[in-house]
């Protein structure tokens, strides 16, 4: 690769991310080629080629960006003044941004890349590190309202971490299933859930 500045090279990494996240959801992480992405993004194969050796590699990298992301997001959870406001930050963070078409595909391509974890270690251990990360911040949320009293005592702050995780990862799987799923009244029900105390559709519509 001819030697090109940090920005101009943080650029163009960017556009084959941007580009084989298109070209993943829209075709599918098998049927989908370097080709697509070449075609997609407007650079040559060389150049792709020059940052990833292939589509999994170029996976793996997407998923560790959005998982960078999604730690980012929970911290800002986490670091809410109470319990009431960080539990909104996660819906307005993990489901009412499921209304963004760009937040969907990366949804529907996760979906795909953990049927593909199943037989492949590399994407495998990225599907578990975020699983982990996401156990590790939110634990603590639920630590602190189990100190409010605002969640049972005797509740499991990783398992219920995990639960929470779960959610997310079914509603991701049924709109790759359904792209008509109500994200604004998922958002509503999950919320309550959450906390009945928030009974009101106000509560998740931020």
């Amino acid at each position: 690769m001819p030697r090109i500045s940090a920005a101009r090279a943080n650029e163009q990494r960017g556009r084959i991310l941007d580009a084989a996240l298109t070209c993943f959801a829209r075709e599918g992480f098998h049927a989908a080629t370097v080709q697509d992405i070449v075609e997609e993004s407007g650079l040559s194969p060389g150049a792709i080629y020059g940052y990833f050796k292939g589509k999994t590699e170029i996976a793996m990298a997407i998923a560790a960006e959005r998982h960078a992301m999604e730690r980012r997001r929970m911290e800002f959870a986490l670091a809410a003044p109470d319990i009431d406001t960080g539990l909104q930050r996660l819906v307005e963070g993990f489901v009412l941004e499921l209304r963004n078409p760009k937040e969907r595909r990366w949804r529907h391509l996760a979906v795909q890349l953990w049927a593909e974890s199943l037989s492949n270690p590399r994407l495998k251990r990225e599907a578990l590190a975020g699983v982990s990360q996401a156990v590790d911040v939110l634990a603590p949320m639920i630590a602190q309202a189990q100190r409010q009293r605002r969640w049972p005592r005797h509740l499991d702050p990783p398992s219920a971490a995990r639960v929470m995780i779960a959610v997310l990862q079914g509603i991701s799987l049924q709109l790759a299933w359904d792209g008509h799923v109500d994200i604004e009244r998922f958002a509503v029900a999950l919320r309550i859930m959450l906390d009945p105390r928030s009974d009101g559709p106000g509560a998740a519509a931020g």
